[in-house]
């Protein structure tokens, strides 16, 4: 029987209430009659199981029944009593009761319980069944106690009810002195009322826990990463399109990286898919993608990331067998058009798609969405649309489609952009979607129509959850069959019909409620109160994916292509890779590492210890180690490292070592007597329970010693002590081996010994220290004894011959050289690479200080302490880079992915190791010697460093002849001084620069430059800098706040000279009839400036038509970006949108920048881009402002513009006349300006690309590696 839980009865006592008749019964009126219940009785059957025990909703009942069970001596109960079987729609059930309770005996605990036929049913048998379990009264059944819930009955749950079903107090005690108690006279009826519910799809009520979705439902799910449900949904939809399956599978991939390839990433997942019992993991898919970890964890909008799916393999797949499948299977084609109406004239385009954006909001149905989508705007009024050679016209503006795909992806826009909240919002509104629909309405009158355009749906991608945050899954067909699936993640269920085209609608939940919902909500506001708020439903479809019936058999029932054997290979490798790795999991669990050091480690070891049990042992010096069975005895494990390391049982023993207080490892006491017949566990248990191996020492026998020398321990007296030498002259250590001292023995006694050890002379002089710890090594006095030292068995000795005092050797004393060891590392010097943007302080990284072509230099290797000096270590680089002048290299620390942080500061107190990284975020490598592995990048420079600490780095940002020539330049200037020193500087470094790029394209010779320079703050210009201003007020390390923009183009010149100025022939006259504006970006608001501004010059008597030119030439925006680009013109510096005068409104962002400045009282001058014919020509200027600022002078229609399929709009065409108004005399107008400023202010009104990425996550670009 399944032992009731206290918290799964909780929880289900919480879902059912306990109720009391006398509640619902009222008294007589008479006072001191007797109480009249007028409750319903449990003997009343098919009215109490109707009332208290309705079918729920949507689901149907095999049958219903009801079992009374008469008790008439409570007492004489036992303490688990079962009823009579009883049988329900053909099953057979009984009611268990535990009188003192199950695990309260306070407590009555009341259950049903399932008995199974094994003959018939088997074990993978299942019941669902609602029960109420009722306690009455025998004489009077309107008292009562009822308790009702649902379960799902199994072989490993065949019982259910309630563990706390009432306390026994209340049952025996009368409520009144009228009223009986419940249990009287220990006679009681409990009646079990059950209905049987059908489980059409298998999993009602299902707790999921060991479920198998392969064994259920065929399919099997993807695990989630942390984020990645949104990719699980959408590859579960395109793996059920077996043609698009098959495409997949003849992707050539046998030369592939499996972490680069998506190709072959996705063939791998859908194999798994297609023959894994488990579900199956995406992480080598995402690797391939490009991701990292914390990407997974990141929310990615679906349909960005299937467009980027489908162009990499479409590339892919270009020039193999399977060229195009991508298209045949998901392109289609639509046509937007501006047709007039009385003239035979029409513009169009042609375009294909890959899925269809479709407006939700304002939509009921999908064919509503369908019929926004292709609705027909017209064009009249001051509307009209330009066409060619026709002049102004009406004319109606849409979209129809030329072709739908087989495969039809819809993607709804749940999420929209809400301009009163500034802010992406989630649309929940319901919208409905058919199973079938006809689509043949919205084609063109020229499509194929030879095969109606009827699709059927195949897939629903729902978004449960807000902006923010949510949950995605997919309910999918995956065959011709009317059978539909839930594929959430790594499960996969049955789904019922009504649940795909009902539950995922959105909109408000119903209101209409059950009796059961009724009975326990609470009634409705009264008058005067407020309504309760509508829920809304969160959980909706975001994208369907139809089908065309007519090719419905030929996408899902495509015959199977061959799974590609290279592929079948690698997972067969994978296979064995992963059972080997759980062959070692399992022996990991029954085994431990044992590790041995022997008299030959010890002797050849140079560090501290007898040697190092960690990965600092090197590799010329390796331990005994192996993995042996836990289990295993120490007399096994004698004899097994007797025969490996090939000595005779009795020529040695074992000591066990364990750690002391102060971090060393030392030998304990030998394994003698008792000892061999433990296992290795046990012995690691008693003396090192915190390590993970064993580590033990060889004693060899000596051969003086007796018979019984191992085999019995050593006298109490009697101390192992190791020994060491030290070689001042070759700065070596290394072992001499082991002896015994007595305790009361002087250290000066055992000299004589030690100096034959050594192969001293007798007479040579010698110190004696003791290794207490690596950073602890003490001179002992050698006058005392053993015991008086503290030295015991396990403790290390070093002797070297005795230094002079004026001994100035390096490393002369042992407690040196081991100081030196702790801090020794094994450093590589790289040369810093090459950087476009020059050096900071004069050096280039490889490039500065080398010859042009020389290749980078080799790496140098030093091993040295991190006490070393910063000048020593400088030294010994310029040294091995042949420079003379070590203060003109500059060192770089190396952060954990290769990439040189800041420059390392010299000071008195800077060593090696302020160079290398922190242990707190790098745990470097070890090489062969066993010692730290780091890398320091260095950089030659053309200054050196103690002339840098008087000077501070400058970051200008240099403008060339188009603003997205940008280029950041670090100029070192002094901290104190003029703006001269920085233009002088910077004049510099952009030559440098520019001569790098050109190199690098191949030019040969850089044009003189004239720079301009000027102070940006906020994106806005601050003010022009000339060479007399204070460096104190300009720049910052880091900060782009200074900018030096590129004068005198060509362009300039021919624009000057076509506006008239070839008529002046002095740079006088020129001077006076051109001046400069500030050009800034902005993005709604003239307040949200972004980007970097840049000045722009103006000439008297210029028309707009050829300054529009010269702008546009000098932003080098493309022809898409310029479609959407607003321009507002006003006094220089200014943000209030009534000092300024809109010249064009470009998209939406513009238009709601021109209703700003309208409010204001601003007029708005200039015209709208109207809709374009196919292969548009460039974007023209704008139209005019009128000089006299009375209002627009407009020469083409005022159409709104036409909205591409990237939201986007179409470039206008040529105006119709040229305009002539002069922006010159519109900004003399706006302001006054002293001669020598800025004469006013250009805003270029756009969205902040960069930004907008950054913040918006559901438009966040998708890198896919191809």
């Amino acid at each position: 029987m399944d032992p009731k839980s206290e918290g799964g009865q909780e929880a289900l006592l919480n879902q059912a209430s306990a109720e009391l008749a006398p509640a619902a019964m009222a008294p007589s009126a008479v006072a001191g009659t007797p109480k009249q219940y007028s409750g319903l009785s449990p003997l009343s059957e098919e009215n109490f199981i109707d009332t208290n025990l309705p079918v729920p909703p949507k689901m149907e009942e095999e049958g219903h029944g009801v079992f009374h069970w008469e008790i008439d001596n409570w007492m004489q109960l036992p303490d688990r009593a079962i009823s009579q079987t009883f049988t329900v729609a053909g099953h057979d059930w009984d009611i268990l009761l535990f009188p003192r309770g199950n695990q309260s005996s306070e407590m009555v605990s009341l259950y049903v319980e399932y008995k199974p036929r094994e003959a018939t049913q088997g074990k993978d048998w299942h019941v669902c069944a609602s029960f109420c379990l009722v306690m009455s009264n025998a004489a009077e059944p309107e008292l009562f106690k009822m308790n009702r819930a649902h379960h799902r009955f199994l072989a490993e749950e065949a019982d259910w009810g309630f563990t706390r079903f009432s306390e026994l107090r209340p049952l025996v005690t009368p409520p009144d002195e009228e009223t009986p108690a419940l249990l009287e006279n220990g006679r009681v009826r409990i009646s079990a009322y059950l209905r049987v519910i059908k489980d059409p799809l298998g999993v009602l009520w299902h707790n999921f826990q060991n479920y198998n979705s392969r064994k259920h439902t065929g399919f099997v799910g993807l695990r989630n990463q942390g984020a990645t449900c949104y990719m699980n949904s959408l590859l579960q939809s395109l793996y059920f399109t077996n043609e698009f399956r098959n495409a997949v599978y003849q992707i050539p991939t046998e030369q592939d990286d499996p972490e680069r390839s998506v190709a072959l990433a996705l063939q791998r997942v859908f194999y798994n898919l297609q023959v894994s019992a488990e579900p199956v993991d995406t992480t080598e898919l995402t690797k391939s993608f490009g991701w990292d970890s914390i990407e997974s964890f990141m929310q990615h909008d679906v349909q960005e990331f299937n467009r980027v799916l489908q162009d990499n393999l479409e590339t892919k797949m270009k020039g193999t067998v399977v060229d195009g499948a991508v298209a045949r299977l998901f392109e289609g084609k639509m046509k937007s058009y501006i047709r007039c109406v009385n003239v035979e004239y029409e513009s169009s385009r042609v375009e294909n798609y890959y899925d269809i954006s479709l407006n939700v909001k304002g939509c009921a149905t999908l064919r509503d969405s369908f019929a926004n989508y292709c609705e027909v705007e017209t064009l009249d009024g001051e509307n009209k649309y330009q066409a060619e050679g026709l002049g102004l016209q009406d004319a109606r503006k849409g979209v129809i489609f030329e072709s739908f795909p087989p495969v039809l992806q819809l993607q709804l826009k749940r999420f929209e952009y809400d301009f009163e909240q500034d802010a992406m919002v989630k649309i929940n509104d319901r919208h409905e979607f058919p199973p079938t629909i006809d689509l043949g309405e919205f084609l063109s009158d020229d499509a194929d129509r030879s095969e109606p355009w009827t699709y059927a749906l195949h897939g629903v991608l729902v978004h449960s959850g807000d902006l923010h945050s949510g949950h995605y899954f997919g309910l999918l067909r995956p065959t011709v069959d009317n059978k539909w699936y839930r594929f959430d993640d790594d499960r996969v269920v049955p789904a019922a019909p009504e649940e795909v085209f009902e539950e995922y609608y959105g909109g408000e939940f119903p209101q209409q409620q059950t009796q059961m919902q009724t009975q326990q909500t609470p009634p409705g506001p009264g008058p005067g109160m407020r309504p309760r708020p509508v829920s809304k439903r969160f959980t909706n479809a975001y994208m369907l994916v139809y089908i065309r019936e007519a090719k419905r058999d030929s996408v899902l029932c495509a015959g199977a292509a061959p799974v590609p054997a290279h592929l079948l290979q690698r997972i067969q490798q994978d296979r064995e890779e992963e059972e080997r790795l759980q062959r070692e999991k399992e022996e990991i669990a029954t085994t431990l590492v044992v590790r041995v050091v022997g008299s030959e480690q010890f002797a050849r070891h140079q560090g501290f210890d007898l040697c190092y049990f960690d990965r600092r042992q090197t590799a010329g010096n390796p331990l005994f180690s192996e993995r042996m069975p836990r289990d295993m005895t120490l007399a096994a494990f004698h004899e097994h490292y007797g025969a490996r390391v090939g000595l005779p049982a009795d020529g040695f023993r074992l000591w066990i070592m364990v750690g002391r207080q102060n971090k060393t490892i030392r030998c304990d006491h030998p394994l003698v007597g008792d000892a061999m017949g433990m296992t290795l566990a046990q012995l690691l248990q008693s003396r090192s329970p915190r390590w993970d191996n064993l580590r033990l020492f060889c004693e060899l026998r000596p051969a003086d010693a007796p018979a019984d020398f191992l085999t019995a321990r050593p006298p109490a007296e009697m101390s192992l002590i190791h020994i060491k030498f030290y070689d001042p002259v070759q700065q070596q250590v290394g072992g001499l081996g082991s002896a015994y001292v007595h305790r009361d023995q002087c250290i000066g006694d055992v000299i004589p010994a030690l100096r034959s050890m050594a192969m001293l002379a007798p007479d040579a002089p010698v110190t004696v220290y003791e290794e207490v710890k690596p950073s602890m090594i003490e001179e002992l006095d050698v006058s005392r004894t053993f015991v008086a030292a503290e030295i015991q068995s396990g403790d290390i000795l070093c002797i070297q011959p005795t230094a002079m005092p004026n001994d100035r050797r390096p490393l002369a004393r042992v407690a040196d050289y081991f100081e030196d060891m702790q801090h020794r590392v094994s450093v590589t010097f790289a040369q810093l690479p090459a950087r476009n943007d020059a050096d900071v302080y004069g050096g280039g990284g490889a490039a500065a200080g080398t010859p042009e072509g020389a290749a980078a230099e080799t790496p140098l290797a030093l091993t040295a302490t991190t006490k070393t000096s910063y000048d020593r270590v400088a030294q010994w680089v310029a040294e091995q880079v042949g420079m003379r002048d070590p203060l003109k290299l500059r060192f770089y620390t190396v952060s954990p992915s290769g990439q040189p942080r800041q420059p390392v500061r010299r000071m008195e107190t800077t060593t090696l190791g302020d160079m290398l990284p922190s242990a707190m975020f790098l745990q470097p490598t070890l090489n062969p010697e066993g010692l730290p592995e780091y890398t320091v990048m260095y950089e030659r420079l053309e200054v050196d460093i103690v002339q840098i600490e008087s000077m501070r780095s400058v970051r200008i940002a240099y403008v060339g002849k188009t603003v997205k020539e940008e280029l950041p330049i670090d100029v070192l200037v002094p901290k104190v001084g003029t703006a001269q020193a920085l233009i002088e500087a910077a004049y510099g470094k952009v030559e440098q620069a520019l001569r790098a790029l050109q190199r690098d394209a191949e030019e040969q010779a850089v044009e003189p430059i004239a720079l301009q320079f000027f102070a940006v703050a906020s994106h806005r210009i601050a003010r022009l800098v000339g060479g007399d201003d204070r460096l104190n007020d300009l720049g910052s390390p880091g900060a782009s706040d200074v900018v030096a923009q590129r004068l005198g183009s060509a362009d300039d010149a021919a624009a000057a000279a076509a506006a008239g100025e070839s008529q002046m022939d002095t740079d006088e006259a020129r001077a006076r009839a051109s001046a400069q504006v500030e050009v800034f970006h902005f993005h709604r608001e003239l307040a949200q400036a972004h980007s970097l501004p840049f000045l722009f010059t103006l000439y008297a008597g210029e028309p707009w038509c050829a300054t529009w030119e010269r702008l546009q030439a000098k932003l080098g925006m493309s022809e898409k970006e310029l479609r959407n680009l607003g321009v507002v013109c006003g006094p220089a510096g200014a943000t209030d949108p009534r000092l300024c005068r809109v010249l064009v409104q470009g998209g939406s962002a513009s238009a709601d920048a021109a209703a700003a400045a309208a409010r204001a009282g601003s007029p708005v001058v200039g015209v709208e881009p109207s809709p374009a014919a196919a292969q548009t020509p460039p974007p023209p200027p704008p139209a005019a402002v009128d000089p006299a600022g009375s209002g627009a002078q407009l020469a083409v229609s005022r159409a709104a513009s036409m909205q591409s399929n990237d939201g986007g709009a179409m470039a206008s065409p040529p105006p119709e006349a040229a305009d002539d108004m002069c922006l010159w005399d519109v900004l003399q107008q706006l302001a006054a300006v002293p001669p020598g400023e800025l004469i006013g202010s250009i805003g270029l009104n756009h969205i902040n690309r960069a930004s907008r990425n950054r913040n918006l996550h559901h438009e966040r670009a998708i890198r896919i590696r191809n």
